[in-house]
């Protein structure tokens, strides 16, 4: 997981940097709310029920919910991207193209496809796929977006995110050779009983996580402008690559290792979620110091003056994505340990965070405002959040 995520994060951020240069800001912003709208859509096409996949007791259990959400997937998407349309419609009305809402409803669909594919692969310990997955779509990506700038000028970044996409969800279905197949309702109910928690608080938690993690690009387009949301997409996504690289490779392998700690031995559970916390920090302080001296003087240098406030939004971001990275990879310890509500708190928080922000912001005409607060108090929301579960660890293998 960790060789096939390094290969794939290290090409991905060389050719953002590259795609950045010739695509430009008004362009890279119109791509971030696309994805922002992707992601979000993603979260609820699922329901978060394909936690239940890695959760299973049994293969033919997992099985079950991995068809079960086959069938599930499109019928939700079509219901929450048409919601989506009207929201955005009535409250934005001509801010953002019905195309990009279109397109991110349709990228969901398949984001959700791919989703359940990993999470069942996860379940069955397959994570060589996962990290030829990850590899896919890198290349993939990169060689669509840069081919289709001199057709689509504005929209190439999105139709080769699509096209990449795709072709991962064609990978997955060639090698699970398991795709809408029969499935047993009956033992869906029964296993769901077992998981009631997931409905009732994982899934508010994660959509508003979503929302509050991925709302920012639409709302600085909505409010600023399509360059004000290439800026900071681009640079929350240059921050963030490490941040990726370690959730990535760690955070589905923590999850199902973790499941089995919490039965067997909780002392090193405790041990393990630690141990990934601190080293995750230190990687990203090491990668933060070069990133905010030598690396913003040398993306300065060669990206245009267009890329006006990247040097204050990527250091006012840095503490944002240090909180981030600490925690992330052992989040799925909300699961493991039944605490999806302390997650639903902690993201309706961080949600009202980002409207405190971007209204701040909007009021003195100022983005930056809007992002050193959006970092500031998110990222002391993640601090809290990694010591109440370290906290409930270290007490609960004493028991």
């Amino acid at each position: 997981m960790f060789k096939g995520t390094v290969i794939a994060q290290i090409i991905a951020v060389l050719a953002a940097i590259f795609l950045a240069k010739i695509y430009g800001t008004n362009a890279y912003g119109i791509f971030g709310t696309f994805m922002s709208l992707a992601t979000i859509l993603s979260i609820t096409n699922t329901l978060q029920l394909e936690k239940c996949i890695v959760i299973s007791k049994t293969k033919l259990e997992s099985e079950n919910w991995q068809h079960f959400l086959f069938f599930l997937n499109p019928i939700i998407s079509v219901i929450i991207t048409l919601f989506a349309f009207f929201i955005i419609q009535f409250f934005y009305p001509g801010k953002i193209d019905n195309t990009i809402i279109l397109l991110g409803g349709f990228t969901a669909v398949i984001l959700s496809f791919n989703k359940t594919y990993e999470a069942f692969l996860t379940f069955t310990k397959v994570f060589s796929k996962i990290s030829f997955a990850k590899i896919i779509v890198v290349i993939v990506n990169i060689t669509a977006q840069f081919i289709l700038y001199s057709f689509y000028k504005n929209l190439g970044l999105i139709f080769g995110f699509i096209i990449a996409s795709s072709t991962v969800f064609i990978y997955y279905s060639i090698k699970n050779k398991s795709f809408f197949k029969r499935f047993n309702f009956e033992d869906i109910k029964t296993s769901f009983q077992k998981n009631t928690s997931i409905l009732r608080y994982l899934l508010p938690s994660n959509i508003i996580n979503s929302i509050a993690l991925h709302i920012m690009p639409i709302l600085i387009l909505t409010y600023f402008s399509a360059k004000d949301a290439g800026v900071y997409f681009f640079s929350f996504k240059i921050l963030a690559a490490p941040l990726f690289l370690i959730s990535s490779s760690i955070s589905q392998v923590f999850f199902k290792k973790s499941a089995e700690l919490y039965q067997q031995n909780k002392k090193e559970l405790y041990i393990l979620s630690k141990k990934i916390a601190i080293t995750n920090t230190l990687i990203m302080i090491v990668f933060l110091l070069f990133i905010n001296t030598v690396g913003i003087y040398l993306l300065e240098l060669y990206l245009d003056n267009n890329w006006t406030n990247l040097r204050e939004i990527t250091l006012l971001l840095s503490f944002l994505i240090l909180t981030r990275a600490s925690f992330n990879p052992i989040s799925s310890l909300s699961i493991v340990l039944s605490k999806n509500h302390i997650s639903l708190i902690f993201n309706s928080y961080l949600f009202l965070v980002n409207i405190i922000a971007i209204y701040i912001g909007y009021l003195y005409n100022n983005i930056l405002y809007s992002v050193t607060i959006l970092s500031f108090f998110g990222g002391i929301g993640y601090l809290f959040l990694l010591g109440y579960f370290l906290r409930f660890l270290k007490k609960l293998q004493h028991v």
